[in-house]
């Protein structure tokens, strides 16, 4: 349960600050791997992360840039938050494939966060896992993977790079 005080309401658990590195403007280079989702591509994506709902919850957002060889981009909006009672991070996203995700994280381990769940889209349910690790205050990696019953496989992976708080 979040914390309350009586004269201002709850208040965000304290661990949810530990989603603040993601708040800010983003550039991302990467790609989307040979899979059988689709075609490997080359990728460029801007981000958005802001601390929304009274400081609840952080809400990334992304978007693909339209490219010769990304001509049909991809957007998601990503709702993190942090569950006090089971002592974990959540992770919601959607995109606009019309693909879901939900996903839990321990938090942060050293300088890699790592969330694990399961997507559904067009009918089908895998498991996924999305993978962040900092280098610094305005870098991160990031590494998509999905296990299709023979492992986990590299499904996009991208290079980050902050462009404003």
């Amino acid at each position: 349960m979040a914390e309350n005080n009586a004269q201002s309401g709850p208040r965000p658990h304290e661990r949810v600050t530990e989603l603040d590195f993601f708040v800010g403007s983003w550039r991302a280079e990467g790609n989307f791997h040979d899979t059988p989702f689709g075609s490997g591509k080359p990728i460029e994506m801007t981000i958005t992360g802001s601390r929304e709902d009274r400081g609840f919850w952080t809400v990334v957002r992304t978007e693909e840039v339209p490219t010769e060889h990304n001509p049909d981009p991809l957007t998601a909006r990503y709702l993190w938050g942090y569950d006090a009672a089971a002592g974990e991070f959540v992770a919601e996203w959607f995109d606009s494939n019309g693909g879901r995700a939900t996903q839990r994280s321990q938090g942060w381990e050293g300088d890699t966060l790592v969330f694990e769940g399961t997507m559904s889209m067009g009918g089908h349910t895998v498991p996924l896992r999305d993978s962040f690790t900092r280098s610094g205050d305005d870098r991160y990696y990031h590494i998509g993977e999905t296990d299709l019953g023979g492992g986990w496989i590299t499904v996009d992976d991208e290079h980050v790079t902050r462009v404003g708080r």
